[in-house]
């Protein structure tokens, strides 16, 4: 299995990114004085794993805490949305985490295959690639 992609959104690995996180992301005491304005950027934002073998790619994402209910995985044309709200929103509890993540897919996959779970945390989106792009093994004449 090749891994294509991570992204893990409490850990950076450039140098500046801290350093422009302070001026672009608002403190941690602004979004917990006034969360309606700023709201949970670490629950809008989940790590994603993209991988791909032979005849499938795999969209892992992190979600705990999460019912597989309050989940919701699209497919519009080539991109894959997906959405969570963990609770309802109500007068006295407006601040309610959520997420929403896209992946654009390749054009060559069978969209109608396209299967999802979600265990222990973990979910998977399998998306399985078309009969073009799979490798295939060409005999020599000689």
């Amino acid at each position: 299995m090749k891994y294509l992609n991570y992204r893990n959104p409490t850990y950076t690995t450039k140098l500046w990114d801290d350093f422009e996180d302070f001026f672009n992301k608002p403190s941690s005491f602004l979004s917990s004085v006034y969360p309606s304005l700023y709201g949970n950027a670490e629950a809008q934002s989940p790590a994603v794993d993209l991988y791909q073998d032979d005849s499938n790619y795999f969209v892992e994402v992190h979600l705990s805490g999460y019912q597989r209910k309050q989940i919701q995985v699209e497919l519009d044309k080539n991109r894959l949305v997906l959405s969570g709200t963990r609770g309802e929103e109500s007068k006295e509890n407006s601040n309610v985490p959520s997420f929403q993540c896209s992946v654009t897919l390749p054009q060559e996959v069978k969209a109608d295959k396209v299967a999802a779970t979600y265990e222990n945390g973990l979910l998977t989106v399998t998306v399985p690639k078309a009969d073009a792009v799979k490798p295939r093994s060409i005999e020599i004449k000689g």
